[in-house]
């Protein structure tokens, strides 16, 4: 599963082992399905600080929410 462009310095699985998702210091968040192992989305998210960008991604355990956490001071949260 190619696509970053950039060091990949996040990984997180989906409560139901279906998606994962990425973070990337290409400013960019993928969510990937585990079974065809495809992007199936891709955000820009963060802006780059000191050559970094995302440092975290996390799903939420019951809702449909993701959320990264960036070298820009923000923390995100998508619905």
């Amino acid at each position: 599963m190619v696509a970053h462009l950039d060091a990949v310095t996040s990984l997180a699985v989906d409560p139901n082992g279906l998606y994962l998702m990425s973070g990337s210091h290409d400013c960019s968040v993928r969510l990937w399905n585990m079974e065809s192992k495809t992007c199936i989305q891709e955000f820009t998210a963060h802006r780059k600080k000191f050559e970094e960008s995302i440092n975290d991604v996390a799903f939420h355990p019951t809702k449909c929410y993701i959320g990264s956490a960036g070298s820009d001071a923000l923390a995100k949260v998508f619905v």
